[in-house]
């Protein structure tokens, strides 16, 4: 069960470091600086920018009301909130490129 895990968790960050290049090469490049490539950006900022507070409200949440988190669990758990928005941020810039 622990190589099954440390599996998952290697193709999580793989997956982190593809949307993390995704999003940079939009950025970086000629298309994330014309009118289009910037309207994306902030179409795909828009959505994720309000999730980030509501996920670490959640959070706070579970640990005040539901079951206290360990100090190592937070940490694990923001961990994903801040990495799972950027993946989800590069896959907003890819569909959004598609809507556009």
């Amino acid at each position: 069960m622990d190589v099954f895990i440390a599996i998952l968790r290697v193709l999580y960050v793989l997956i982190f470091f593809g949307a993390m290049f995704i999003s940079l090469r939009f950025e970086w490049g000629r298309e994330g600086k014309d009118e289009r490539g910037r309207a994306i950006a902030n179409k795909s900022y828009g959505i994720i920018f309000p999730l980030l507070p509501l996920g670490w409200f959640s959070i706070e949440l579970i640990n005040d009301y539901i079951q206290p988190i360990s100090y190592e669990t937070y940490k694990l758990l923001i961990w994903f909130l801040l990495t799972g928005l950027f993946i989800f941020h590069a896959i907003n810039l890819m569909v959004l490129k598609r809507n556009y």
